[in-house]
């Protein structure tokens, strides 16, 4: 951004950025510091202009001077985000295994009323048989209609087996999507391991 200056964590928890430049680079730089995107959370940003000294050269980063506390500090402050991240995880994981469980629920009281309509059809079937046997002329009608039972047998049978298949896509789509959040994560854990850890 063509800035002179510094950045440097205060005991205070807040930050400190002196910098030198063009007034455009520092607008620049104040949006892009103003950070609400877990786990950081700028709450105030407070700007004082000065005279430019032309003291600094380059833009650097100051670190604590005991170094293994620092790094201490950071691991410990990035196991907390992890430990967060997978406890709201773990959560949504939860939820959405709750949502496909009320789902299979669905699915077996359809199922269970699948098999009522097919035993009232059954019956109708026998009832139409022992019709049949009486009215001969009748029974050529109580066939056509017992072929339409199996095609709505057999309709039933189809839309089973396309709910069925929807909840395996379901359930593969989910796993593809928490493998990805998994690796997605795992990246992340590696980035901030390479940032802490030097």
């Amino acid at each position: 951004m063509n800035l002179n200056g510094y950045v440097k964590n205060l005991d205070d928890g807040t930050v400190q950025v002196v910098c030198e430049g063009d007034e455009a680079a520092i607008a620049e730089l104040l949006e892009k510091i103003n950070i609400t995107q877990y786990p950081i959370r700028v709450e105030n940003i407070e700007v004082t202009y000065k005279k430019p000294t032309g003291e600094y050269k380059a833009f650097e980063v100051i670190r604590d001077e005991d170094l293994t506390t620092a790094t201490y500090e950071r691991m410990d402050a990035a196991a907390r985000y992890i430990r967060e991240m997978n406890s709201n995880l773990c959560q949504k994981v939860d939820l959405l295994g709750g949502k496909i469980d009320v789902l299979g629920g669905k699915m077996d009281s359809l199922g269970g009323k699948m098999d009522s309509l097919g035993g009232k059809i059954d019956t109708l079937g026998g009832k139409i048989d022992f019709l049949g046997g009486k009215i001969d002329v009748l029974g050529g009608k109580v066939d056509s209609f017992g072929g339409k039972i199996d095609v709505l047998g057999n309709k039933i049978d189809h839309a089973r087996v396309e709910i069925t298949s929807e909840i395996r896509l379901s359930r593969n789509n989910f796993r593809s999507h928490i493998d990805e959040r998994i690796s997605t994560i795992e990246r992340e854990l590696a980035l901030i391991k390479s940032k802490v850890i030097p």
